[in-house]
């Protein structure tokens, strides 16, 4: 068996229609597919697809994966979650090979937001000097 690489990660919510909100209001996220009656929605995160799949029964914090989402601007991206009133858990933290920060969706999911020193992201290669 040759595993082709991750076709979409999903993602447990329990109410669809404010999760949905939530990444793409708040998040920013762009929505590719929603559908209500299914409980299913799927945003494109540029290397992967992000499926949300309702109601889903409440599991302790702990045994939850968390999401880790990249960004370009780890401090404009700390402020507009704060200005969205987004649950935000810590200030940006510089861990050397990064810098991140967690927050809560409303279903108290953990999301980490980072940027690598070097400007990647998954497995994508360095983006060029500018």
């Amino acid at each position: 068996m040759k595993i082709r690489g991750v076709d979409f990660i999903l993602h447990p919510v329990g109410a669809i229609a404010p999760a949905v909100a939530f990444y793409r209001d708040v998040l920013g996220l762009r929505l590719e597919t929603y559908g209500e009656p299914e409980r299913w929605a799927e945003f494109d995160c540029g290397n992967v697809t992000l499926v949300l799949q309702g109601g889903a029964a409440s599991a302790p914090a702990a045994s939850r994966a968390k999401l880790a989402l990249a960004v370009d601007d780890i401090d404009a991206a700390h402020a507009r979650l704060i200005a969205c009133g987004a649950t935000v858990l810590q200030a940006p933290q510089d861990y050397g090979v990064c810098r991140a920060f967690e927050i809560r969706d409303p279903d108290g999911n953990t999301i980490l937001l980072h940027r690598r020193a070097d400007g990647t992201f998954g497995s994508a290669p360095p983006p060029p000097p500018s």
